[in-house]
């Protein structure tokens, strides 16, 4: 069995901001080369699964709107980590 992990792409957020959980959304254009780049690469009818924050469902959707034969799969329990009181905050503190 191949397993492929794929991060999100870059988020619309400040540089150096902590936003584990934060449902923050992707870069749209970001989001568009991953999804052409991963759309040549991903094996025939793979099944996605995919967190259900919005900059992964971002690039699992358009990924599917360039090859319809993957199976999307979203899994609450793939979501980032909570970094608690450090959320929203820059990493520099």
């Amino acid at each position: 069995m191949r397993l492929w992990l794929v991060r999100h792409a870059e988020v619309q957020a400040p540089a150096g901001l902590c936003y584990g959980r934060s449902d923050l959304p992707a870069q749209a254009e970001a989001t568009a080369r991953a999804a052409a780049q991963l759309a040549s690469q991903l094996p025939q009818s793979v099944a996605l699964h995919v967190s259900p924050l919005q900059r992964c469902e971002q690039l699992a959707q358009a990924l599917c709107g360039l090859r319809p034969d993957l199976a999307l799969n979203f899994d609450p329990r793939l979501r980032e980590m909570d970094f608690g009181r450090w959320e929203g905050r820059p990493w520099a503190g």
